[in-house]
């Protein structure tokens, strides 16, 4: 009997979610919304502050800078920088996914090695405090001090002004979105580019993707909601678009996207909203819609659909910088 159950449930799962080839079969499981919990997020957090950073590539260089927020909170950048590669270079400030709460594991900084090779560009990687012990604001406040500091240093570390982008993974493409509001809103600063992976832009939850994403692979909207009530547990006092990117009421003059959603989501609506929003202001977007991949799937960095879109994201950000004689 339960040999029959679970064979039956193993056919319904793939059917309903057809993985790309080399993807492992994550359809099989579904996590459920209590996962998200203080004690399980603290466990989390505390093995990945204790698992070590992958090797560098050889082309790279790789070193961490410890600044200060206005705050006056301490704030740890790690540095890629390309080998051989004349300055000053354009620069990738980038924030780790993972619900806002957990802090950022080794595969994504294996991601963003492949974007400092392949688009020959300096990466900032933000690692901005976390939720579980600072909730909104604080995440947003570091968010902005790392591209302030960028801004402000830039020729002791070697970036090229005219050249910064803004990207982030998840809770971290949501950074990343709402920072350049916040830019454009706040400052003098200029960005070029932001390259939204999978991105979280909307609490209310109200797309069909997020309706019925209750059982999409590593990544459903019982736990999306779980993280929206960890990050907001304070409220939002002012700025709502600083939170939530799509609460914003203008999102003209805002930099070149390329926003990238997968099929078996919950976020897969929300993210192609916003593209949709950002065009209908007059915003440049690349909108890349991958068939077959869930959310987190580039963990698995020997499947083919992972190379091809870590390809089509560094040529979205070779293609995005201005090309200098």
């Amino acid at each position: 009997m339960i040999m029959a159950v679970l064979i039956v449930w193993i056919i319904i799962r793939y059917r309903k979610y057809p993985l790309r080839s080399g993807l492992p079969p994550l359809q099989l499981f579904v996590i459920p919304g209590f996962f998200l919990s203080k004690s399980i997020i603290k466990m989390g957090n505390f093995i990945l502050r204790k698992t070590p950073l992958p090797p560098v590539d050889p082309s790279l260089i790789r070193h961490q800078i410890l600044i200060s927020t206005d705050k006056d909170m301490p704030l740890t950048l790690t540095v890629y920088i390309p080998k051989n590669v004349p300055g000053p270079l354009p620069c990738l400030i980038y924030y780790h996914g993972g619900g806002f709460c957990f802090e950022d594991a080794p595969y994504i900084h294996k991601n963003v090695m492949e974007y400092a090779k392949n688009a020959s560009c300096q990466i900032v990687f933000v690692h901005y405090r976390t939720s579980d012990a600072a909730p909104f604001p604080a995440p947003f406040q570091d968010a902005c001090s790392a591209i302030k500091y960028v801004w402000n240093h830039a020729e002791e570390l070697n970036v090229d002004k005219d050249n910064i982008a803004l990207g982030g993974d998840s809770a971290g493409g949501a950074l990343a979105a709402s920072c350049c509001q916040w830019v454009k809103e706040c400052t003098e600063i200029k960005l070029r580019f932001q390259m939204l992976i999978y991105p979280v832009t909307d609490n209310r939850m109200q797309t069909n993707s997020m309706r019925y994403g209750k059982d999409t692979p590593c990544w459903n909207a019982l736990l999306n909601r779980q993280m929206w009530q960890f990050y907001l547990r304070d409220g939002i006092k002012e700025n709502s678009n600083w939170a939530v990117p799509l609460l914003s009421t203008d999102l003209s003059d805002l930099p070149n996207a390329y926003i990238e959603v997968e099929q078996f989501d919950c976020l897969h609506d929300e993210g192609i909203e916003y593209a949709k929003c950002l065009k209908n202001a007059g915003v440049c977007v690349q909108l890349e819609e991958v068939k077959g991949t869930f959310h987190g799937f580039d963990l698995f960095h020997k499947a083919k659909v992972v190379q091809t879109m870590l390809t089509c994201r560094s040529h979205a950000l070779r293609d995005a910088w201005i090309k200098k004689a």
